[in-house]
């Protein structure tokens, strides 16, 4: 009895035992891996020389996966085909089905698309470098890429080397080193072999390293370059215009309004009807900034037939379309825009205080015809005021301006009697009545602006921008200038200047096959910023 109540005792100890070893406890960790993969070992080893192997193997110290490793893998020269890619565990192979080039010094860059498996840490721009040849190549060409116009930066811009010197290589080559810009526009190439070469940026659309899409922004560098030293180039990408015109696409963008899109700009452009329905209307062009958008309005019934209009560019015919005269594509709460009703906006508003120093401007959504502006009428408190000025901005009549000195920190009482504007499709606006109050003086702040150029051969566009870059003031300038920019709100601001070198007053692209760089372009080092009842003087030399 006894020994079978102590083999007992012994069962029960041992089941507590083993249940409170299986019991499942979280774990007590530890600090979170945040260590991306290294190589443990290359085959053949970094930095080989004389490799005749097709097969190159990486292990890791770690599980890895690969992310879009097809589309972040850079091997410098280029291979017609890219290697087979194989990943099991910790291992990773590269094998080449084309023939490497003899006595050459290769780079393979993998992004970051290699990452450990568990936490997803990315081994940041890894390269592995070998050369088929006695010795590696190491000279280097660094710099930046910025855009002409904006001088802004993007990641994943092409930059690009070729020995063939030939004007017509970035067209039907492949480079023999090239490289991707970082984010903020920087890049480096190594492992260059010493000589002379044609150097390339290159934003691309269709992946396969050619100059060859009408879309695509390119830069060069106006001479040979020569590289027998560790070099800097900068480059400045632009959107060659469209040698070929071509008529886009014509769509019907309101009611009474047709849009045209053309590959570039145009000076010249004309429409004839051609179908009976549209001989019997009148047609008024209204150009968009750019001059590669034109839009005609006419007067249009909902009923209308098909119309037919030829295109004239130059006094020559270019084309010929047509299009449903009353067709609308744009819908307004469930009625046709801009059918049955002159909508007009201001820029002054009863909940905005209203910046004294400039006119009240009203925007109509279609052309005007007739205006009898002899009953708008404008109050101080009690007292009426006459405008100095009043007159339409633009040739279509869509932009009226009316200008009196108005006073700062003042009251004042709008009134446009209905009728006083009749639109091409003879309708009318409704009274519009608006009580609105100046700004004080003391909100604004203003600075005073040095210039000196360095170029006073060239006409200087200055330009005064928001943070956002909207243009808010321009004008031609000379050698050595001085403005004052007054009444600014407070807030930051830019400075620009382009090098007007064809004086057409504005800023002109480049061409790659007539060596023309785009026009040069130069920011204020810094931001502007105004504050309130603020004065200040700046100096800038423009070299």
């Amino acid at each position: 009895m006894r020994i079978k109540l102590f083999y007992g005792f012994v069962v029960c100890g041992l089941w507590f035992v083993v249940s409170d070893c299986a019991q499942i406890v979280t774990p007590s960790g530890g600090p979170k891996d945040t260590a991306p993969p290294r190589v443990v070992k290359y085959i053949p080893d970094s930095g080989a020389v004389n490799v005749k192997s097709q097969t190159f193997t990486f292990v890791f110290d770690e599980y890895i996966q690969l992310k879009d490793l097809h589309s972040q893998l850079l091997i410098s020269p280029p291979v017609e085909k890219l290697p087979e890619i194989k990943l099991k565990g910790k291992t990773l192979s590269l094998k080449f089905s084309d023939t490497l080039k003899k006595n050459t010094t290769y780079a393979m860059n993998f992004g970051n698309a290699i990452a450990d498996i568990t936490e997803g840490n990315a081994l940041d721009n890894f390269q592995y470098v070998f050369s088929t040849g006695n010795f590696l190549d190491s000279l280097s060409l660094s710099g930046t890429v910025q855009h002409a116009f904006d001088q802004k930066t993007e990641g994943g811009i092409l930059v690009m080397l070729y020995d063939n010197l030939k004007d017509s290589v970035p067209y039907k080559q492949l480079p023999v080193y090239f490289t991707k810009t970082k984010s903020n526009g920087t890049y480096q190439i190594n492992n260059i072999r010493p000589g002379t070469y044609k150097a390339f940026a290159l934003k691309e659309k269709n992946g396969n390293y050619l100059y060859d899409a009408p879309d695509e922004n390119i830069a060069f560098c106006d001479t040979i370059l020569r590289i027998y030293k560790n070099s800097k180039l900068d480059f400045f990408l632009f959107k060659e215009e469209a040698i070929e015109l071509i008529l886009k696409k014509f769509y019907v963008a309101d009611a009474g309004r047709i849009n045209f899109v053309f590959s570039r700009a145009i000076d010249n452009i004309s429409v004839m009807p051609v179908s009976p329905t549209a001989k019997q209307k009148v047609f008024f062009k209204e150009m968009y900034p750019a001059k590669d958008t034109v839009s005609y309005w006419y007067k249009h019934e909902k009923n209308d037939d098909t119309i037919r209009l030829q295109l004239s560019v130059n006094e020559s015919i270019f084309d010929t379309i047509e299009f449903c005269g009353g067709c609308v594509i744009k819908k307004t709460r469930g009625r046709e825009a801009g059918e049955n009703k002159l909508a007009v906006k201001l820029n002054t508003s009863k909940d905005n205080l209203f910046d004294y120093n400039q006119g009240i401007q009203l925007i109509f959504n279609h052309p005007i015809k007739n205006a009898n502006t002899n009953g708008i009428v404008l109050q101080l408190v009690q007292k009426k005021v006459n405008f100095t000025e009043a007159y339409f901005t633009d040739s279509i009549r869509r932009s009226f301006v009316c200008k009196y000195p108005l006073v700062q920190n003042s009251s004042y009482k709008l009134f446009i009697p209905p009728a006083t504007f009749t639109d091409i499709f003879g309708l009318t606006n409704d009274t519009i009545q608006i009580d609105f109050k100046t700004q004080e003086e003391n909100y604004y702040g203003m600075f005073k602006l040095n210039l000196n150029f360095k170029l006073q051969k060239e006409m200087m566009i200055l330009q005064l921008l928001d943070e956002k870059d909207n243009v808010l003031q321009t004008e031609l300038t000379g050698a050595i200038k001085t403005k004052e920019y007054s009444l600014l709100h407070p807030g930051k601001y830019k400075l620009k200047i382009i090098y007007d070198r064809n004086g057409n007053e504005k800023w002109t692209t480049g061409n790659y096959l007539k060596k023309i760089q785009p026009e040069k372009v130069f920011y204020y080092p810094g931001i502007i910023t105004i504050r309130s009842n603020w004065d200040m003087e700046l100096d800038w030399k423009v070299e």
